[in-house]
Parts: C-alpha cells; sequence; structure tokens
C-alpha cells in the first residue's frame, strides 16, 4: 500500500481542498499522514479524520502578520523536517509555497518524488502583504516549481501559468463538491432552521477585503426584499456582526463545509464577486461557484475573471463590474425572474456534471500519483 507525506501550512480545522484529496486517496488505498502546522496554538498533537491521519506541530504563529511569518516559517519548515524522520512515505503531496521548500528538501533526503498542489499563485495572493518582496517571491515561487516532480492545480488558467519553465502541464484537480442538488423539502428545512425569508442572496467564505462583502452588506435595505446571508470568518468579522443590526441581515458565524454546501442550496444567488486587480482572482475558480453549479444554484461574479468567461459561455450565472450600483440592480433584476435565475441553475448542474466534478478531478489526482509511483 503506497503512503504519502501530506504537508499543510494551517491547523487543518479542515482545509476543504486538502480534506477532500486526502479523502479520495484514502478511499484508494493510499495510506494518508498530513502534517499540519498548528498556528493557532502552536500545540503538538495527533488526531484522525476517518482513514487519515492527522499529525499537528508547531511554533504558533498569528495569521495575517508578514514579520512574525518570515521568522517563525523556517522554524516550520525545521519542525516538519524533524517529524518526517519519524514516518514512512512514498510520496510528499505539498500544499502551497509556504510548505514546498520544505516539502523539495524532504523529498531531496529521501529519495521521493514531491508533488507540489497550487492552490493560488501564492505571490500574487499576499502581493499587497509583502511589499517590496513581491518581486523576490514571485521569482522564488516560480524556481522552486520548477523543482517539483508533478504539479497540481485548481484551474486550466492556472496550469498555463504554472507551466512555465516545465516539460509537463500540471493536472487539473478542482475543489468540486461531490454532491447532488437538495430536494426541495431539504431546502425548506434549511431556511427554516435559519429563518431565511425573501429573496436570499448569499455570501459563505472568507470575510477579508477583496471579496465583495462590505459592499455586499450595503447594497439593499429591507424594503428591497432581500435577505442578505452571510457565513465565515475573517477581518472582517466585526463589521459583519455590527451590519445585523438591519434586519435584512443575516450572519450565521463560520460554518463546516456540508452546512456551507446547505446554504448555498438554501439561496436563490450566490455572490461569488472577486477583486479583479488580484491577479489570483483573474486566474482561479472560487469554491462558491463550484458549489453553485454542483447545486444546480444561480451566481453573480466579476465581469473580467476567467470564470465570469465561462459564465458567459454556459449560462450558469449573472456576471456584473466590481461595483455595488451594478450589483444591486443585476440582483433586483434577477430577483423578478425566478425563471430564469432556476434555467441558470439548471445550466450550470449540467456543465459541472461532464466538465467540472469531482469524478473527474479525482481521476486526475489519482493518474498523478501512479505517474510519480511508476504504477
Amino acid at each position: 500500500m503506497a503512503s504519502t507525506l501530506m504537508l499543510l501550512a494551517n491547523p487543518y480545522r479542515p482545509d476543504p481542498r486538502v480534506r477532500i484529496e486526502a479523502k479520495a486517496l484514502a478511499d484508494a488505498g493510499h495510506r494518508v499522514t498530513i502534517l499540519a502546522w498548528s498556528r493557532d496554538t502552536g500545540d503538538a498533537g495527533s488526531a484522525k479524520d476517518g482513514a487519515v491521519e492527522i499529525v499537528r506541530i508547531g511554533p504558533p504563529c498569528p495569521f495575517r502578520s508578514v514579520a512574525k511569518m518570515l521568522v517563525r516559517l523556517p522554524r516550520y519548515w525545521l519542525s516538519v523536517l524533524d517529524a518526517s524522520k519519524r514516518m514512512e512515505f512514498d510520496i510528499v503531496h505539498s500544499h502551497d509555497l509556504d510548505t514546498l521548500p520544505a516539502g523539495l528538501m524532504i523529498g531531496w533526503l529521501r529519495d521521493k518524488p514531491v508533488l507540489y498542489d497550487a492552490h493560488e499563485l501564492y505571490a500574487a495572493m499576499v502581493k499587497d502583504d509583502v511589499g517590496p518582496m513581491f518581486r523576490p517571491l514571485q521569482m522564488l515561487e516560480s524556481c522552486l516549481v520548477r523543482r517539483a516532480d508533478a504539479v497540481v492545480t485548481v484551474s486550466d488558467a492556472l496550469a498555463r501559468e504554472l507551466s512555465k519553465g516545465r516539460t509537463e502541464k500540471p493536472s487539473i484537480v478542482m475543489t468540486s463538491p461531490d454532491i447532488a442538488p437538495l430536494s426541495d423539502a431539504e431546502v425548506k428545512a434549511v431556511r427554516e432552521r435559519y429563518g431565511l425569508t425573501g429573496f436570499v442572496v448569499s455570501y459563505l467564505g472568507s470575510l477579508e477585503p477583496g471579496r465583495f462583502v462590505e459592499d455586499l452588506l450595503d447594497a439593499f435595505t429591507p424594503e428591497d426584499g432581500v435577505t442578505v446571508l452571510v457565513a465565515g470568518k475573517g477581518s472582517l468579522e466585526e463589521k459583519v456582526r455590527r451590519s445585523t443590526s438591519r434586519s435584512h441581515v443575516k450572519y450565521v458565524g463560520a460554518v463546516s463545509t456540508d452546512e456551507a454546501l446547505r446554504l448555498t442550496a438554501a439561496s436563490d444567488l450566490v455572490t461569488a464577486m472577486m477583486d479583479p486587480a488580484n491577479p489570483n482572482n483573474v486566474v482561479g475558480t472560487p469554491g462558491k461557484i463550484l458549489n453553485s453549479m454542483a447545486l444546480a444554484k444561480p451566481y453573480i461574479t466579476t465581469q473580467g475573471l476567467d470564470i465570469a468567461e465561462m459564465t458567459g459561455q454556459v449560462g450558469s450565472g449573472i456576471t456584473v463590474a466590481y461595483d455595488r450600483t451594478p450589483f444591486r440592480e443585476a440582483v433586483l433584476r434577477s430577483k423578478q425572474d425566478p425563471k430564469g435565475l432556476v434555467e441558470m441553475g439548471r445550466r450550470g448542474r449540467e456543465h459541472f456534471a461532464s466538465h467540472m466534478s469531482w469524478a473527474k478531478s479525482r481521476g486526475e489526482l489519482l493518474e498523478a500519483y501512479d505517474r510519480l509511483l511508476g504504477a
């Protein structure tokens, strides 16, 4: 039985992409260990998530603190190297750039292949946080990616970027939910449980700048008949909480992946607006769009993103400028066209089933592993 050592620079609470990949590998007969960075507490320990073993290591490191990250990330790498000495594995699977230096070192020391799992373009993701260090980090990212034995990523656009300097194009493994649309009775039960009424426009995800959260909160009034549903956590959480003083805004806090899917199904329109000034947003495929399509729900996203082009071709959602006024106008128009929204959902689900399902991505992941193992 083959085994993999996954490296993850977050505590795995759990990380949705890591979880679905680890489960797929375990179901295929691989022994999976996730070596996760317990940045929130720094506590070491172990746990199980089904057949997947979770080993957490320190040191503690606050999120969104560049200065402390620069000091403590190398300490995390050293902890990873030390912990890996007591483990047996056939493949090193590094999630995101912050684990790749340690992954490449382990692969070299143990003569094991390294698979790099690029959730995004890392340098672009942290560009606003690192300032003048962006260019050196971008060069480092390019250099390290070329040294991985194989690469998987989330979209064709990212694969094109990550192909530079490599002879083999990365495999596309989308974080697609393995779920079918809910029945009307199931949707009704979710709406009743959360007290959702009227036309529900949801945002389910990270509460950070660049994701249209603040614009969504201020886009409507109670007289519009729109319920704004927000779930997640992040630096804008306090502002979201304050907004619940308005009767049409409902915040339900952080929810599990499964509950986020149920809330998606209970929405009339899902907000997937991303700031096009961020290169990662342009080339990425937001998980909330995959969730919407899987559940036959329409969504609204930003013009200028690669996913917006697909949206227009398929007819699975609405595209508008990254601005509150056109967003508001588009939502209120769609509210008056329930049949049109149902048709968008149907088209999205049809396209998802044929081109974007987890069954397809699972096959790509397992094939990448087979190539590395020489199967």
